[in-house]
């Protein structure tokens, strides 16, 4: 996918040219679209295969210990994503890929579920640490790589993205490729952010209020460093988009509004008006 130039004028939800500055953050700038008011910083990462030399960081000590360190949380909430996955199919055998894949914890969870897991991960030091912690290969190439779609179009029953919309520079591009390697009736699963929390729209009335002289509550939700937060979709966003690329919504739910992230929780399947369905 291209990454520059871009005209954040440019919707990268609906495409249209109907997008302007509205609140200027530390190092970046929310965009607001005035015809779907999707909301995204005027920032796009280079993938370190663009420029290897980018990959400056090693898996050291300390960089072992941290990951090591936030393993059992997230174990626990990827344990929680693994049961719901294991609801809507049998986990024995199905073939997998998670988007997004970090350390290989899921891919990890899935083979002691007796499915066959594949990962994509652009980060050498998380796939460095996913080889040696638990023996995975993860690929660094992207789901528009010619590897995923032209040698494994139709080809998995579940695809997965966990935290990991938000950080996409193109997120509906990166969904159309995933429909493109998912069979027909296959499921896409994911969980991201949602705009919809009461710390969200605090964070706009701070901002607002303050006339642009707090923006910390925004800093937080956004940034400009490499694999951070790009965008925040909205629960009605998030949904439209699942409808108009053809996907069947099977299970929605969302963590309460006073949780910082709202996080929402989607399941879908690949139906007949999807892309590759035919």
């Amino acid at each position: 996918m291209p990454t520059e130039p871009y005209d954040f004028h440019r919707c990268k939800l609906c495409g249209q040219l109907a997008a302007a500055p509205r609140y200027q953050l530390k190092g970046t700038c929310i965009h607001v679209c005035a015809a779907c008011d999707f909301h995204f910083i005027d920032h796009l990462d280079t993938l370190p295969d663009d420029e290897p030399e980018q990959e400056t960081r090693t898996l050291d000590v300390t960089a072992w210990n941290f990951i090591e360190g936030r393993l059992k949380q997230n174990r626990r909430q990827l344990g929680e994503r693994l049961t719901l996955a294991g609801r809507h199919r049998s986990l024995a055998g199905a073939e997998c890929l998670d988007i997004g894949a970090g350390v290989g914890l899921f891919s990890h969870l899935l083979q002691e579920a007796g499915a066959i897991a594949y990962g994509i991960e652009p980060q050498q030091i998380f796939r460095q640490f996913a080889r040696e912690k638990f023996g995975l290969t993860l690929t660094p190439e992207t789901i528009d790589a010619p590897y995923w779609q032209d040698g494994f179009a139709g080809h998995f029953d579940l695809v997965t993205l966990w935290d990991t919309l938000e950080h996409l520079n193109f997120p509906v591009e990166t969904l159309r490729d995933a429909l493109r390697v998912l069979k027909p009736g296959g499921l896409l699963l994911l969980d991201t952010p949602s705009r919809d929390s009461f710390f969200y729209k605090t964070s706009e009335w701070s901002y607002r209020l303050s006339k642009g002289a707090n923006p910390r509550f925004l800093n937080s939700l956004y940034s400009a460093r490499p694999f951070r937060h790009k965008q925040i979709f909205t629960v009605r966003q998030l949904t439209e988009l699942i409808e108009n690329l053809g996907l069947e919504t099977i299970e929605m739910n969302r963590s309460g509004l006073l949780d910082p992230s709202n996080k929402i929780v989607l399941v879908a399947k690949k139906t007949e008006r999807c892309p590759g369905s035919a």
